[in-house]
């Protein structure tokens, strides 16, 4: 998703217009427009719940000057006091600073009287990527931050050497021949006061949600959608985290080092990759990470997992571009990848893999996808295990779509790309060029003869604009026997979404199927395969829905290469 942020700003400027200043108040000194709530009282319910219980010892007080404006990523409520004594405000901030995040106030009105004092409380709650502009030490208004930060910084806010590792200076370093952390830029650090997820319940893993995923910068939807094929089953991604130390009790104070196992491709061989806590940063300096963002809910593993491939790969431009089954032989060493896609000039599909059928050898793997002998041969339509193994005959649609059915139902990883050229452009909402996990298939539903097929966008957001089971489309209410047996959920927006079998196949092109049953994968005491998954993210969806909040984003506008 291309970062598109509601940008807010408030200058002395803006509100001359708006508001009758009160005597002895210049233009400079005006910054907050009428409009902005009031409050005569401190409003405890505007605390966030996972701030409740935080001690003050946890918030960092810091203290600037600037000139009144600044941008939020969203913005959390204002309120704005007049005639107000400042002190008393600055002694109301200090005491809640669970409540509130920000207060500025014109410097020289704290010699004014009472009665023609301003100034601004800035609430926590609701407010995103808060950043002040043109800070200087000649700026006439004072701003003071709570800055809560549940892990100990380090001095400058730089990582020591003895917990660096050998990637992040070196390889992931620069993205197609710019450095990533020019003078003056520093690579992230999650919880450690330098605004990156410095949120009271960040840790590493938690309650998985495939859904849970935002791209960054890289043009890597194909490893993302791969990843969150991989999410669906309890218990795969602690697995590639295993051999990391203390996993229960990461993030800690100390320097955090990860470990991600997955395959080495060339020799088909697990290998550790060992990664570091920092992320990288955008070379802009908005302080906003350049891999995709850890999860709503405040978990790291995501962030981690795609540092490591790209570190295993060669850099970040080595993961620009791909398919998703290269991601799952990365992530499970299963070396039967196949690819579904029409035969040429025909109506018919065929199945392929990089296997050489002449001398029964696989082909030259490498670990980024850019590499390695590219070559596909038909091969013979992969089974629910080596002894079903199919015939290599051409199949119609329908004959596809049932063996899709019969992958899923057998824990297969399933994926699909999009028609088209360039994800910039979408057709009925459907991004053109553009990797999508297979989420769920169904023949025959409720004995309407209609075929159905479930999708994810790996951005989290985005549906079929015209589909006939779109969200609230009119084939929920035409077939309620279809949405008795398939319970949709309304109400948010997370990418996920039904289409009918002839809509699938008018919008997708080529079909990825990781030939392994990822039983393994599961946990022992979750051994139903993606229905404790899809329960959850009912639950959640439920959630969405009674609390009336969305997870709709901006779109993305990075460039993707599907080999």
């Amino acid at each position: 998703m291309g970062q598109c942020f509601s940008h807010i700003t408030e200058s002395f400027e803006n509100a001359r217009k708006k508001v009758k200043l009160p005597r002895r108040v210049s233009v400079q000194q005006s910054f907050i427009d009428r409009r902005n709530s009031r409050l005569s009282s401190i409003n405890l319910s505007l605390i966030k719940d996972e701030y409740k219980d935080i001690g003050i010892d946890k918030f960092e007080l810091k203290e600037c000057k600037f000139e009144g404006h600044y941008k939020a990523q969203s913005g959390g409520k204002k309120e704005q006091r007049m005639g107000k004594s400042i002190e008393d405000g600055i002694k109301k901030f200090k005491a809640y600073p669970n409540l509130y995040y920000a207060m500025f106030y014109p410097t020289e009105m704290l010699g004014w009287p009472e009665n023609e004092q301003q100034y601004v409380f800035v609430y926590r709650a609701g407010l995103e990527g808060f950043k002040p502009s043109n800070v200087s030490s000649n700026g006439k208004v004072s701003l003071l931050i709570h800055e809560y930060q549940p892990l100990k910084s380090f001095k400058g806010n730089t990582l020591p050497k003895k917990f660096r590792d050998k990637y992040t200076d070196t390889i992931l370093s620069k993205y197609r021949g710019k450095a990533l952390h020019p003078r003056g830029v520093l690579p992230l650090l999650p919880g450690r006061g330098m605004e990156c997820f410095d949120e009271p319940h960040i840790k590493l893993i938690g309650d998985v949600d495939p859904s849970s995923i935002e791209q960054g910068q890289v043009g890597n939807c194909w490893l993302l959608s791969g990843i969150a094929s991989l999410a669906e089953f309890d218990g795969a991604i602690e697995r590639l985290f295993r051999n990391t130390k203390d996993i229960d009790e990461l993030p800690k104070d100390g320097g955090n080092n990860y470990t991600v196992t997955l395959y080495d491709l060339t020799t088909w061989k697990e290998v550790n990759i060992v990664v570091d806590e920092r992320l990288c940063a955008r070379a802009d300096g908005t302080g906003r990470t350049f891999g995709v963002k850890p999860t709503e809910d405040g978990e790291l593993w995501i962030s981690y997992l795609e540092k490591a491939i790209a570190a295993h790969c060669g850099g970040w431009d080595k993961i620009d571009g791909g398919n998703c089954s290269h991601a799952w032989a990365l992530l499970t060493g299963v070396k039967e990848q196949y690819i579904i896609q029409k035969e040429e000039g025909t109506d018919k599909f065929i199945c392929s893999a990089r296997f050489n059928t002449k001398t029964k050898e696989w082909a030259r793997h490498e670990n980024s996808p850019l590499d390695g002998d590219q070559g596909l041969w038909q091969m013979p339509w992969p089974g629910t295990s080596n002894k079903t193994k199919g015939n290599s005959k051409p199949l119609t649609e329908k004959m596809v779509f049932r063996k899709i059915c019969l992958w899923d139902k057998n824990n297969f990883l399933i994926g699909a790309s999009s028609k088209g050229s360039s994800d910039k452009k979408s057709t009925d909402g459907i991004v053109d060029n553009h990797a999508y996990s297979v989420v769920d298939c169904r023949s025959d539903v409720a004995g309407t003869g209609i075929d159905m097929i479930q999708v994810r966008n790996p951005w989290g957001y985005g549906e079929s604009k015209t589909g006939r089971f779109r969200h609230k489309g009119p084939g929920w209410k035409k077939f309620p026997q279809i949405r008795k047996q398939l319970k949709p959920i309304f109400g948010g927006n997370d990418g996920i979404f039904w289409l009918t079998r002839q809509e699938f196949f008018k919008y997708y092109d080529a079909i990825y199927v990781s030939a392994s049953n990822m039983q393994k994968f599961l946990n022992k005491k979750e051994l139903e395969k993606k229905k404790i998954k899809k329960e959850a993210c009912i639950d959640r969806q439920h959630k969405t829905v009674l609390n009336g909040s969305s997870t709709q984003r901006k779109s993305r506008k990075y460039p993707l290469k599907l080999l």
